[in-house]
């Protein structure tokens, strides 16, 4: 009875591909034309679902192995991405690639890979999807405030859409100071040559594989130095068959040195990956910044205004196998800049800027009781960076230069960190991060050491529990100038994600 239910499901998945499109010619000499199967068999033939016997006959009265049918589904699932389907289709899919798992290994099949496609065909099914996180704190600051508060609170909407459901539609509502926000809300769809089109306001992170970050809910981790904002604009994606290639033209929605004047500049970002082997591959990029006479930024506060500000930088990424690599970046940066003497807006020149960072990334495969990420950088003083500041994602914590994206002083960065995966519900992370600002004040070199740990547990699939405890140490040539002071935070996060 099990196998007649089995065949059963799969005569109806094939069913279900050869009523996808129009009848086509059955190519098998001893399949009648006036048989009720004529024209689903010669669908299934016309998509390459079912090869028939080489003398050219299809032998429909002879029984059927389970080889043939997973032979036949191996095929089907090749196509599954392409083919008009339902719940119940999925369905019946994926309870065949379980009753079929060692013939589909056999053929070379990996049932893991086919289990996620279709998860990734479901989830396009039935029209919307929303899902949405939450994180509640619990924080206590030596120098600052403590209590309960909504770390993070937001809901994302998602639809497949279109004549082949090839349109992305996507919507973030979050939380952001007692108001709610559409901070993203933006529509792929495909383009002209093979390209990927991105409309609305989105994020694009173009420095992503070179950006330390540790802790899962907990979420320790610096901003990257020009890109991973939110923008309004239009971007372009391509992949080719070494990489992909990436732009987009927006107005930036906030940058700290314009403040609420960035809608008046314009930006252009470009990113080309080249994958040359599976070890060794080369990020090339461009970043600028400008905008006409009519909306050029003058900051009182400063005297001085930006007209425009280019960045190119090169990346490096070399991987001696599947757990240990090496990676760097580089960037340099040039402006036009205008400073106000007397009332008379004169050009002035500004040195060209630069930084740079190497990072060795040890996968925890390799090392068995952790993961590790080495990192040392340099940060000219004049160097700009459109998301703010050098530091890690402490918000409670001013960081020289951080308020209006130039770093101020020239800065040498270098971090450790670690991350210990003890089993499917426990892990640890620990970091060490030490920044110091060549004369910061009085010809006194400040530096800012800062170092954590944390725990989590994974209470389900929806629901983790993370504590954490971070602490910043000011040297005390930075404490003498009155400044800079110690501080430490200790928080408990509940994060819950559906």
């Amino acid at each position: 009875m099990r196998k007649f239910k089995v065949l059963s499901g799969c005569l109806w998945v094939l069913l279900l591909f050869a009523t996808a499109g129009m009848a086509a010619t059955n190519p098998f000499m001893d399949v009648p034309l006036n048989h009720w199967s004529y024209d689903a068999i010669g669908q299934l033939a016309a998509q390459g679902i079912l090869s028939g016997y080489p003398d050219g006959t299809y032998k429909g009265k002879q029984p059927t192995t389970r080889y043939e049918m997973a032979s036949a589904l191996a095929r089907a699932l090749a196509v599954v991405d392409m083919t008009k389907a339902d719940n119940r289709d999925v369905e019946i899919l994926k309870k065949l690639v379980v009753e079929f798992s060692d013939e589909l290994d056999m053929l070379g099949v990996k049932v893991d890979q086919v289990d996620k496609r279709l998860a990734r065909v479901e989830e396009r099914l039935g029209g919307w999807k929303l899902s949405g996180e939450l994180r509640l704190d619990l924080e206590e600051w030596e120098n600052g405030e403590q209590g309960t508060y909504m770390g993070l609170a937001r809901l994302e909407f998602q639809r497949w859409f279109g004549e082949d459901e090839s349109i992305f539609f996507y919507a973030r509502l979050e939380e952001d100071g007692g108001q709610v926000l559409y901070d993203k809300f933006y529509a792929d769809f495909p383009f002209f040559w093979e390209t990927t089109v991105t409309v609305g306001r989105f994020e694009r992170d173009f420095e992503g594989d070179y950006r330390f970050q540790i802790g899962g809910a907990t979420d320790i981790s610096n901003e990257s130095w020009l890109t991973d904002r939110t923008v309004d604009g239009i971007a372009f994606a391509k992949s080719f068959g070494l990489g992909s290639f990436n732009f987009y033209v927006a107005h930036p929605a906030d940058l700290p040195l314009w403040e609420d004047e960035a809608i008046a500049l314009w930006e252009l970002a470009a990113l080309a990956q080249l994958q040359f082997t599976e070890q060794f591959a080369l990020d090339i990029g461009a970043q600028g910044f400008f905008g006409d006479d009519g909306s050029e930024t003058a900051l009182a506060d400063y005297d001085f205004k930006v007209d425009s500000l280019w960045t190119l930088f090169a990346g490096l990424r070399f991987n001696f196998n599947e757990a240990i690599g090496v990676k760097g970046i580089y960037y340099y940066q040039d402006s036009s800049v205008e400073e106000n003497s007397s009332g008379d807006w004169q050009d002035v020149d500004m040195d060209s800027g630069s930084a740079w960072k190497v990072i060795v990334d040890v996968k925890q495969d390799l090392l068995k009781f952790t993961s590790l990420w080495l990192e040392y950088g340099q940060v000219d003083g004049d160097f700009y960076l459109p998301t703010g500041n050098l530091a890690l994602t402490l918000d409670n914590w001013d960081i020289p230069g951080g308020s209006d994206g130039f770093t101020a002083f020239d800065m040498q960065i270098w971090r450790v960190g670690a991350t210990q995966q003890w089993n499917e519900k426990w892990s640890t992370w620990l970091y060490v991060s030490s920044q110091t600002f060549e004369e910061a004040g009085d010809n006194i070199d400040a530096q800012l050491l800062q170092w954590g740990l944390g725990v989590e547990y994974q209470y389900n699939e929806n629901v983790t529990f993370a504590l954490g405890y971070i602490h910043l140490d000011w040297d005390e040539d930075a404490e003498s100038l009155g400044d800079y002071t110690d501080d430490h935070r200790v928080q408990f996060r509940t994060a819950v994600v559906f």
